[in-house]
C-alpha cells in the first residue's frame, strides 16, 4: 500500500508545530476590568474580573461582571484572546454569555404597572486592545469594542375596577453599544 503524502505532511507539520510549543507553559491569568458604555441614550459603568489560562498567544477563561447600561445586569460569560504583534502586546478578544437582570422591577421609563418579571439574554462583547507591561509581571490593559446585551420582561396592568380587562405587555430589550476598557492583568 503507497503512503498517503497528504497524510504523511500532515503529520509533518503536527510534530513540527508541537516541538516548539512544549517549551511554552500553560499560566494562569486574572484580568480585572472597568469601563464606559455608551450607547443610544446614556453612558454608564462596567465592572468585569475574568480568570483563565494563557498558552503562547491564546487565552481563555470565564468572566463575569456588573453592567450598568439602562438596566444593572450580571454577565456571565466565556473570554476568548489572540495576541499579535512583535511583543504580543496587541490583542483582540470575543466574550459570549448570558446576561442575568440584577434588577425585577422596571423603573419610571416603562410606566404603571401591577406585575413584572424580567429574564435575561443573550451577552456579546468584540473588540480590539492594546496591553504593556505594568509592574514585574502584570499587565495594563485598554480596549475598545462593541457590546451586546438582551433583557426580556412581561409587565401586567390590572385596573382597579373589577370589569376592566387587565394587560399583559412583552417586552424585548436589545441595546447594542460601544465598549470602552481599562484594567490589569497579572
Amino acid at each position: 500500500m503507497k503512503p498517503n503524502w497528504v497524510f504523511c505532511c500532515l503529520i509533518a507539520a503536527l510534530i513540527s508545530i508541537s516541538v516548539p510549543a512544549q517549551n511554552e507553559k500553560i499560566k494562569f491569568h486574572s484580568i480585572n476590568l472597568v469601563g464606559i458604555v455608551g450607547g443610544e441614550s446614556e453612558v454608564n459603568s462596567l465592572f468585569q474580573t475574568i480568570n483563565g489560562i494563557n498558552f503562547s498567544n491564546w487565552y481563555s477563561g470565564i468572566g463575569i461582571g456588573v453592567d450598568n447600561y439602562q438596566y444593572k445586569t450580571m454577565p456571565l460569560f466565556f473570554d476568548g484572546r489572540r495576541s499579535f504583534g512583535e511583543k504580543k502586546k496587541g490583542f483582540v478578544y470575543l466574550d459570549l454569555g448570558y446576561n442575568f437582570p440584577l434588577k425585577n422591577k422596571p423603573g419610571k421609563e416603562i410606566g404603571y404597572y401591577n406585575t413584572y418579571n424580567f429574564k435575561g439574554g443573550l451577552y456579546t462583547d468584540f473588540g480590539i486592545g492594546y496591553k504593556t507591561k505594568f509592574i514585574k509581571k502584570s499587565s495594563l490593559l485598554f480596549s475598545l469594542g462593541h457590546s451586546y446585551k438582551q433583557l426580556q420582561t412581561k409587565i401586567g396592568i390590572m385596573p382597579a375596577c373589577l370589569e376592566c380587562q387587565s394587560y399583559l405587555y412583552n417586552y424585548k430589550f436589545g441595546y447594542g453599544r460601544i465598549i470602552l476598557k481599562t484594567g490589569v492583568e497579572f
